[in-house]
């Protein structure tokens, strides 16, 4: 049975997707200007913000929060 999401899991979440999406805007506003220096690390700060991603992805997975139900009692 999926249990509900945390309030830090869900601040996790939330805070990696603004992060992803602030960066990655950065980068590609800086990459037309073009100031490549700064491009680069402003895509560089993407990949911190990816990996909190991917950690609160995999809490959620070990403690199913997410992913699918199994029923233990199916009658096929």
């Amino acid at each position: 049975m999926n249990t509900p999401v945390t309030p830090y899991v869900l601040a996790g979440r939330i805070f990696a997707i603004i992060g992803m999406a602030l960066s990655a805007a950065c980068a590609i506003l800086l990459f037309i200007i073009p100031e490549w220096w700064w491009g680069l690390a402003a895509t560089l700060a993407f990949f911190p913000f990816f990996g909190l991603i991917v950690l609160v992805e995999r809490y959620q997975a070990k403690h199913g929060m997410i992913g699918p139900e199994i029923h233990a009692d199916s009658e096929d």
